[in-house]
């Protein structure tokens, strides 16, 4: 099963500010139907989020991910959102091998530089897809939130865009 990352960064390595606002992105003149986004959700089968991601998305609309199997890895109990197919399993290790008995084939892995790290540390993430767009944060929240050893990455594609760059990895531990 391919656990993907996959997600949007400052050029300085921030996917949110210090505000943890991604409001940054709106202001780029990109065109969305450019970004391959809509060609990626079509690949995905289920997603997995951290509890903040999840809270974001809660307070600020309607749940836009359709009826995907969605896994948010908190040890707090979190509300169903209206649509959303909340699955039961909150460890993200036990999520992965529940989506593997359900037949996922690929993992979205949603926000989340601490998800991330959790799923790094434990060898979970198979992929980063990370589009960099041309903005310089300054600070905010990193891509990952801390590693305790480095990550290496083999580059698959990419690809520039209508003003960014979009670049896919897979994980190597064959070097760790």
């Amino acid at each position: 099963m391919k656990v993907v990352y996959y997600l949007a960064t400052s050029l300085d390595g921030f996917i949110a500010d210090v505000n943890e606002s991604v409001a940054w992105l709106e202001k780029l003149t990109i065109n969305h139907q450019a970004t391959g986004y809509d060609s990626f959700f079509d690949t995905v089968d289920a997603l997995l989020m951290g509890r903040k991601t999840y809270v974001f998305v809660y307070h600020h609309g309607q749940w836009p991910y359709g009826d995907k199997p969605t896994w948010v890895c908190t040890s707090q109990e979190v509300s169903r959102m209206d649509g959303c197919n909340l699955q039961h399993e909150r460890n993200p290790a036990a999520a992965i091998q529940q989506a593997k008995r359900q037949g996922v084939a690929t993992l979205w892995v949603v926000g989340g530089g601490r998800l991330v790290e959790t799923l790094i540390k434990e060898n979970l993430l198979t992929h980063i897809s990370v589009s960099v767009m041309p903005v310089l944060l300054g600070d905010g929240i990193g891509l990952v939130h801390s590693l305790s050893k480095p990550l290496y990455l083999r580059q698959e594609s990419s690809v520039s865009m209508s003003g960014f760059t979009q670049i896919e990895y897979q994980i190597d531990n064959s070097l760790i």
